[in-house]
């Protein structure tokens, strides 16, 4: 069995130590043949493996519909999500669900009064408490942030740009003075919880037919990892608690896509304690059993696949590669900044020989 692992943000905080805690990945790291890559945001490496063009934007709305349990059609979506924007100095800075809790009671009731005031030019469809959708009659022609990249900073810079981008920020400043006293958002302030007072779009398009099945199975939570799945026909699982369980559910021969995004809310909020105990959990739950599937056999092949700010790391290991005593472990951080002049090169000179 081939496994990948797709963990965003992982180097966000690479200086969270080294030693023991991190063993295990440090380990997979050192001994497998590295490449540096070129920055990959998660949703167009996922759509690259699926064979799946960029529209306008990537076409994420669609598709993480499709997972949430709806059906997309021919016609144009948007994640369309809740936030909270919170005036600091003379910028917005954006808040999401990462950032608070919303009832799916407390979001049907924003919705209604969103569709009885937009009516059929833009249906919101609060599909997940956190994951909104948005139905508009026309394909607006605008490039949008995804909300992961916005979380935690100035919208200033990442609203929709394009064409028809006034209209959507007309969209959204109607949609903020809907919800700023409504009677959900009075109560939630009263209790001391953040408002929902915005909405996020992102990721438009339509879905498109799936050009490949790179994995015999997606696992994981994310939803856009687990649309691309079904739309090709391919198995979407649920994140397991560990990689024991996962590695038991799956079939020896395959590939499998495992999609790790334990540290994205942390790095995105830049909460280092968060960090270090999601990544401690990582090296427990995953890195430290795959590492022993390796040695063991059960596992044939494991593909890290870690982006940094500026770069994507990847690292392919074999059973073989485990008995190379050279390839030193070394701490995260080692790994975290991208050497100029190995971009999109083997992160390693070559292997001595031994008669």
């Amino acid at each position: 069995m081939h496994c990948h692992l797709l963990i965003p943000d992982f180097f966000s905080g690479a200086d969270a130590g080294s030693g023991d805690r991190h063993r295990a990945v440090e380990t997979l790291i050192a001994k497998g043949r590295r490449r540096h890559l070129a920055a990959c945001p998660p949703e167009a490496w996922l759509f690259g493996r699926f064979q799946v063009p960029k529209q306008r934007d990537w076409p994420v709305g669609p598709y993480s519909l499709l997972a949430d349990g709806g059906a997309p059609g021919e016609e144009f979506w948007l994640r369309a999500d809740p936030v909270h924007l919170r005036a600091d100095r003379d910028q917005l800075v954006l808040a999401d669900i990462a950032a608070f809790d919303i009832s799916r009671t407390e979001g049907e009731a924003l919705v209604e009064t969103l569709n009885r005031h937009f009516g059929d030019a833009v249906m919101f469809y609060p599909m997940r408490p956190g994951r909104w959708y948005a139905r508009m009659a026309s394909a607006p022609d605008i490039e949008t942030t995804p909300i992961a990249a916005a979380r935690g900073k100035s919208v200033e810079g990442r609203l929709p740009s394009g064409a028809h981008a006034m209209r959507v920020h007309a969209l959204m400043n109607e949609a903020q003075m809907l919800l700023h006293e409504h009677p959900v958002n009075v109560a939630r302030e009263a209790r001391g919880e953040l408002a929902v007072n915005s909405v996020w779009f992102w990721g438009g398009g339509v879905l498109d037919a799936s050009k490949a099945r790179p994995f015999s199975a997606v696992i994981g939570d994310d939803p856009l990892a687990r649309g691309l799945a079904l739309a090709a026909g391919i198995p979407a699982r649920t994140l397991p608690k560990g990689a024991e369980t996962m590695l038991a559910g799956v079939k020896d021969e395959g590939v499998a896509l495992v999609f790790l995004d334990a540290l994205q809310n942390a790095a995105s909020y830049a909460d280092a304690g968060r960090y270090r105990e999601q990544l401690a959990a990582l090296e427990r739950d995953w890195f430290q059993p795959l590492l022993a599937a390796l040695r063991s056999g059960r596992l044939g092949m494991l593909t890290l696949h870690l982006p940094g700010e500026d770069f994507l790391l990847e690292i392919e290991t074999a059973r073989p590669d485990l008995r190379y005593f050279w390839r030193q472990r070394k701490p995260l951080s080692t790994y975290a900044v991208k050497s100029p002049q190995r971009k999109g090169r083997q992160d390693r000179k070559e292997e001595p020989h031994f008669k």
